[in-house]
């Protein structure tokens, strides 16, 4: 029985190499179409490499989204890249959303409450008068965030 070192090392690892732009470009092109496998082939790279790559640049396949993802929205606010915000176990405790939920709200498969739209921006820091306006063609609709009822009692809620 060999140690874990000696058992990496047998093991047939492919060198790491830098994604080229040519690849990154393919990927993004059949993200959907092609089979992560398939597109490893192609590429000459596992098919595993290329799904981690997808996970890593947070990609979506088409399908079922949100008209409008507010959260994506509100990130946006606070990061220019959206890669520049990693949620924490912390973040996860102090705005009550699951990893599982946040994750189904970044990839646009579940709508955010209004609630749980408070909590993000106030964890965030930005102020809701921010959040607003930079949604503000959605303010009257209720079938996007649960109608003004909930973002009035957000407003008073922080004292605006």
């Amino acid at each position: 029985m060999g140690t874990k070192r000696e058992k990496i090392a047998k093991r047939d690892v492919l060198p790491r190499k830098h994604w080229t732009d040519e690849e990154q470009a393919f990927v993004e092109r059949n993200f959907g179409r092609m089979s992560f496998e398939d597109m490893g082939c192609h590429l000459g790279r596992t098919g595993r490499a290329v799904r981690l790559y997808c996970l890593r640049k947070k990609m979506t396949a088409g399908g079922r989204t949100v008209k409008r993802n507010l959260l994506v929205e509100l990130l946006r606010l606070k990061f220019r890249n959206l890669e520049d915000f990693t949620p924490s176990r912390a973040f996860y405790e102090a705005v009550g959303i699951g990893q599982r939920r946040y994750w189904m709200l970044f990839f646009g498969r579940k709508q955010i409450t209004g609630e749980e739209y408070c909590r993000i921006a106030d964890y965030l820091g930005v102020s809701m008068q921010e959040a607003m306006d930079s949604r503000q063609l959605e303010l009257f609709s209720n079938d996007e965030m649960g109608g003004v009822e909930q973002e009035s009692e957000c407003l008073n809620r922080k004292g605006q």
